[in-house]
């Protein structure tokens, strides 16, 4: 009687980690560059105030998505967690408290404005020990795993270099792909130095700095142009500044990516 009981017990735990290694399998990503294959539809975003600026990233990027995809983006949805000044590693109960209440297809990791390039060591390292958690968490729950490159301050310019690096060895070190927000905010400061990214801080988004890296994220998860989106809505933002962010967007995942 007990072994009859036992080999049912043992094949479905076998199954189930069998599942849970084939889910994981599934959703990493080969390089950080490489596109993102099927849509994610339902996405969290995991950061700070970077995230939260200006009614908040997801919320730019939801409204953008619906103004692009078909049938206005019916069934997509994106949940913005974040704490101020917050670290990574703070959001790993968020991540697993979410991840208990439903399926994400994707999730979005932001750590503090220049965690992984900190001066501190011991910063960094725990940086890298969250990502690595976190991703392996998120990794076996079937979601795919996006590394949110944070951008130079405004005087440190310099920053963009160290940031680009961090971001995408810990990506590949995870099996994550990576969102070149960082990049983009370089590149717009070079080709429209006439549109303001940052807060008066110097640090923080303006509006415009939240939707390029919206728009960043619209064309990392969907592999496809921002080009024609909507303005942030509620905004005075012209369409010609919103054109030329899409733009900028646009071009940058695709010279991330080595794609013509």
């Amino acid at each position: 009687m007990i072994r009859i009981l036992i080999a049912p017990l043992a094949l479905t735990a076998t199954a189930a980690l069998a599942s849970t290694a084939l889910a994981a399998d599934t959703v990493l990503a080969p390089s950080p560059e490489a596109t993102m294959g099927e849509h994610a539809k339902v996405i969290a975003l995991y950061g700070n105030s970077y995230t939260h600026y200006n009614n908040n990233l997801n919320t730019r990027l939801r409204d953008l998505t619906r103004s692009l995809l078909p049938d206005n983006a019916k069934g997509y949805s994106f949940r913005g967690i974040t704490i101020s000044s917050a670290t990574l590693g703070w959001h790993l109960p968020n991540l697993e408290f979410q991840n208990g209440l439903k399926h994400w297809d994707a999730v979005i990791f932001q750590g503090n404005s220049t965690e992984p390039i900190s001066s501190k060591q011991e910063v960094r390292q725990a940086f890298d020990a969250s990502a690595t958690q976190m991703s392996k968490i998120a990794h076996e729950s079937g979601s795919r795993v996006i590394y949110f490159m944070t951008w130079a301050a405004k005087d440190k310019p310099e920053q963009t270099e160290e940031l680009e690096k961090a971001y995408y060895d810990v990506a590949a070190k995870t099996g994550g792909h990576m969102a070149p927000v960082g990049l983009a905010f370089a590149n717009a400061r070079e080709t429209h130095p006439e549109i303001e990214l940052y807060f008066v801080d110097g640090k923080h988004p303006s509006l415009a700095g939240t939707y390029l890296a919206a728009c960043v994220f619209f064309a990392t998860l969907y592999d496809q142009s921002p080009i024609g989106g909507a303005i942030p809505i509620g905004s005075d933002m012209s369409a010609d500044v919103a054109q030329a962010l899409q733009a900028v967007a646009w071009d940058t995942v695709k010279a991330f990516r080595k794609q013509p």
